[in-house]
């Protein structure tokens, strides 16, 4: 009788439990050899266990055998409730999808394999689900997918029928999109494709009651696109972040740990490739501007507690934005704002005056790492270099950290070079053993747009052999102003002319 009370305290009512969130399935996978190496031996089974906060009144499982053979033993149960046998709902000369509906909510379960059995698994995936409810699953009841778009498939995407898809249960439609999410299987990338989709498919349906495969396309490790589920419908892929949003997921495991040996772990380049691809058309059919913010991976959209698509393939969605036409923005890019030098200085005197640029990149500058350097060659010794550049390349740092779109100051001065003629010296950001600003992919300004200017000119003797000085004129930004002589230089010129004429005739 207490037992009984204690099982009946600790079930749910089946009716008031909503289906499990996308990002919060228990879920575990494991090889043949990890589950002869990890999981506990009990009455000739190894068992696996898998909490489920949420609860769970379903536990279904994806096999993967080594090869055609019948179907391993495979139980499961609530944590206190009896064994019993999966029943399986897809079946494959080599893998199978099975699942079992639990006798109440449990909040932990536990799945064992007969361990006769287990030599014969190449992998496991499995998880303890609320399902979402499903008024008829019969396989050949639904609506079948729309035909594959040309625009996909002038791409050379492969619809439905070529990987032999179940017909669909979907009738959400959800035709405006505006985002994509990138995602990866966490499976095995080799293998027959067509199985391994058709596999994905059953356990999405079967155990997840979910309405067909959950991603609209997914990527295989030649480049090759499958279409997933129909372009137009609501995707199953980022939970609570699904409309308007489209699914592209890489077949494979591309995280830094619990791939397994499931290799390769870095997405190829032409996997990389073919997802921009489709993302670009994507956003040419929606009119969907490319940035950060509407193509991310799985992780990246809000209240997800994942790591999809990996840290691997992660690392490199910007080359995926970039494919997809995005306009991204740089780490390193700075913007001209402003210069103070004087008009005028004399020949070898020293003027001091500032740069402002703003932030462009992503990046934010700090002082000791972020400089004015020298260009036109690069790192040349400036001829207008003085005894306070930080070095004859380096007149400056920036004066204080500089985040995204704000304005930095570069302090510094300049000497007017002796020697006669015009006197330019380029400028651009560089940030110290990283990148200049100028570099292939980064904001810039080039190496040929900032620049003070400075023009020598020639003594004039004046008066009594009086030295009347040199001017010079130094400016910033891109324009050019040659010097000249003053007005008042002119007119003593003109006066000695005459003193001197007036001396000879007398």
């Amino acid at each position: 009788m207490v037992v009984l009370a204690l099982l009946v305290a600790c079930e749910t009512p089946r009716a008031t439990l909503p289906p499990t969130d996308v990002d919060a399935i228990p879920e575990a996978r494991a090889t043949g050899l990890e589950i002869a190496r990890d999981w506990r031996v009990e009455d000739g089974f190894h068992v696996d266990a898998l909490d489920a906060p949420t609860g769970a009144t379903r536990v279904g499982a994806l096999v993967v055998l080594d090869g055609p053979g019948a179907a391993p033993r495979i139980e499961a149960r609530g944590a206190g409730g009896a064994w019993a046998p999966l029943e399986t709902t897809f079946e494959e000369p080599d893998q199978r999808v099975a699942r079992v509906d639990l006798t109440f909510v449990a909040h932990r379960a536990e799945l064992r394999i007969a361990a006769s059995d287990v030599d014969r698994i190449a992998m496991i995936t499995w998880s303890a689900v609320v399902p979402v409810p499903v008024a008829d699953e019969a396989r050949d009841v639904g609506v079948v997918s729309a035909p594959l778009r040309s625009e996909f498939a002038a791409l050379g995407v492969r619809d439905r029928a070529s990987w032999g898809a179940r017909a669909t249960r979907c009738t959400d439609a959800d035709p405006d999109k505006t985002r994509i999410a990138i995602h990866h299987t966490a499976t095995p990338s080799g293998g027959d494709i067509g199985a391994r989709l058709r596999g994905i498919q059953a356990y999405h349906m079967d155990t997840n009651g979910w309405c067909d495969i959950g991603y609209h396309f997914l990527v295989s490790l030649d480049g090759t696109v499958w279409e997933g589920r129909d372009h137009d419908l609501l995707g199953t892929h980022t939970a609570a972040n699904n409309t308007g949003n489209v699914g592209i997921c890489f077949i494979g495991c591309f995280h830094s740990s619990s791939c397994n040996d499931w290799t390769p772990f870095m997405p190829p380049d032409v996997m990389i490739q073919s997802a921009g691809r489709v993302a670009r058309e994507v956003a040419r059919i929606h009119e969907i501007t490319i940035t950060t913010d509407t193509l991310k991976g799985h992780r990246d959209h809000p209240d997800q507690s994942t790591a999809c698509p990996g840290d691997h393939l992660h690392a490199r969605l910007d080359e995926i934005r970039a494919l997809a036409g995005a306009v991204t923005t740089p780490r390193f890019g700075a913007e001209w704002v402003s210069q103070t030098f004087p008009a005028e200085v004399t020949r070898g005197a020293i003027a001091d005056g500032v740069i402002e640029m703003r932030n462009v990149g992503t990046e934010t500058w700090t002082p000791g790492a972020t400089f004015l350097g020298t260009t036109q060659p690069r790192d040349v010794e400036s001829a207008l270099a003085t005894p306070t550049w930080i070095a004859p390349n380096r007149p400056a740092t920036v004066d204080r950290e500089v985040a995204p779109g704000e304005v930095g100051r570069f302090v510094f001065s300049v000497r007017a070079p002796v020697s006669l003629g015009e006197h330019a010296q380029f400028f651009t950001l560089v940030q110290e053993d990283v990148a200049w600003f100028s570099d292939p992919g980064m904001g810039g300004p080039a190496d040929d747009v900032v620049h003070v200017r400075v023009t020598s000119i020639a003594p004039s003797e004046v008066d009594a052999g009086i030295d009347a000085g040199t001017s010079g004129s130094i400016e910033g930004g891109c324009t050019i102003d040659h010097a000249r002589r003053s007005p008042a230089a002119a007119l003593a010129l003109l006066l000695a002319l005459a003193l001197l004429l007036r001396r000879r005739t007398t």
